[in-house]
């Protein structure tokens, strides 16, 4: 099992955009329960977890990005975060 970080990016468009600032994906090829559990070892909170039916991801800001590396977290693209976490069977 594995936790893989995408790249920092601007979602969303228009207010809604500048308004959020740069996020990035937190996800795992592992169980939801270690995903759960890698988050609060590096302080991400529970409301930054979206559980999107197949997408289970936390969202996370430059902070949480950099703290998830330190922490073990794999740098990856975004393409490749699907492919690991969200194609990968369960």
């Amino acid at each position: 099992m594995s936790f893989y970080v995408d790249p920092l990016r601007a979602y969303g468009s228009g207010e809604a955009r500048c308004s959020r600032g740069e996020t990035c994906h937190l996800a795992t090829d592992g169980s939801i329960e270690e995903l759960h559990a890698f988050a609060l070892q590096i302080g991400i909170p529970r409301f930054a977890f979206h559980g999107h039916a197949r997408h289970l991801h936390y969202d996370l800001r430059a902070d949480g990005r950099a703290r998830a590396v330190a922490a073990g977290a794999i740098e990856v693209s975004s393409k490749e975060l699907v492919r690991r976490c969200f194609l990968s069977a369960r």
